[in-house]
């Protein structure tokens, strides 16, 4: 597969290292020549050093045969730019890194996809719903999600001392606060 990654921080680093030691052909753009010869040195990668917004910069990166352009630098501006570029000039799939979640609430209003962006991620809101899914399931034994995460069956070792062991579920849904018919 051929991947152009936008940004050679510490986001793209890590791209560029695990795909292409997936033998996938990574393509990397960066202005910062110090930050495009850390990737040279842990991995076989291409780059280009200059501007991913560049029109000149996605042609001499191949754009159009890309299969995946990802835009991970840390500016969420030029994300979304050179996404839509990379996307008009013929990349198959683009994704843009964010960090104002804002831009993930506002799909309703713009259809990203519409303008050239695929998918829009925020790491950090990523990381945070990890986080909060794995506290909430600390005490389970076993976890199964249907329909993508809209149902979660958990299991929990009870014993007798458990508080909630002769409860209802009604009963003790109603304590969390929420409100179930049977």
């Amino acid at each position: 597969m051929k991947i152009i990654i936008a940004g050679a921080g510490d986001v793209g680093f890590h791209l560029a290292k695990q795909l292409a030691a997936k033998n996938h052909h990574i393509t990397i753009i960066d202005p910062d020549m110090e930050k495009i010869e850390n990737v040279n040195n842990a991995a076989q990668v291409l780059s280009i050093q200059g501007s991913a917004a560049s029109f000149s910069n996605l042609l001499k990166a191949q754009v159009r045969d890309a299969d995946l352009f990802l835009a991970v630098t840390s500016n969420e501006a030029v994300n979304l730019t050179c996404s839509i570029i990379a996307k008009k000039l013929g990349a198959k799939q683009t994704v843009a890194r964010v960090s104002d979640t804002e831009f993930i609430v506002s799909n309703d209003v713009l259809d990203f996809a519409e303008i050239g962006v695929d998918h829009v991620i925020c790491p950090e809101d990523l990381s945070a719903r990890e986080i909060a899914k794995l506290i909430e399931r600390a005490a389970a034994t076993d976890i199964h999600e249907f329909e993508n995460g809209k149902l979660t069956l958990l299991g929990l070792k009870l014993d007798e001392s458990t508080p909630i062991l002769h409860v209802s579920i009604q009963d003790l849904m109603k304590d969390l606060g929420k409100d179930i018919t049977f």
